[in-house]
């Protein structure tokens, strides 16, 4: 896996602590967004989404800390993918997802979520999302 440029992955670092400060509120809109944008995909979900909002969180989290080391993460992010397939999901969620992600992020990070930053976690979640694929499709 790549990683991201030094001033990309200062990029993420630097705005992920804007998520982090309203990470209850960031997750609730993103999978409010998710579901309105793609309604079918709320059944491959629990219904304890609490947890599912702290998990997006600390998975976010984690990928941060190692953005200038993502192979380190290799095995994780592939049992991710292994555990998403089980689910039902398909590689067609992902591009919803990566929409509804960064429009997400645009809404709570404001102005600083330029074009550059913007780029910055599309390239993040772009090597995220196709280990994830490449490894269980």
């Amino acid at each position: 896996m790549s990683d991201l440029t030094t001033r990309e992955a200062e990029k993420v670092r630097l705005t992920f602590s804007r998520v982090v400060a309203d990470r209850d509120a960031f997750s609730k809109s993103f999978y409010d967004r998710l579901f309105t944008v793609a309604p079918s995909v709320r059944l491959l979900f629990s219904t304890n989404m609490d947890m599912q909002r702290e998990k997006l969180v600390a998975t976010l989290a984690l990928v941060v800390r190692s953005v200038n080391n993502l192979d380190a993460l290799r095995h994780d992010i592939r049992e991710l993918g292994r555990r998403h397939v089980e689910y039902g999901a398909m590689p067609v969620h992902y591009d919803v997802l990566r929409d509804v992600f960064l429009d997400t992020m645009d809404e709570y990070i404001g102005e600083e979520f330029d074009a550059e930053t913007r780029n910055a976690w599309a390239k993040l979640y772009d090597i995220v999302a196709g280990e994830m694929i490449s490894s269980n499709y």
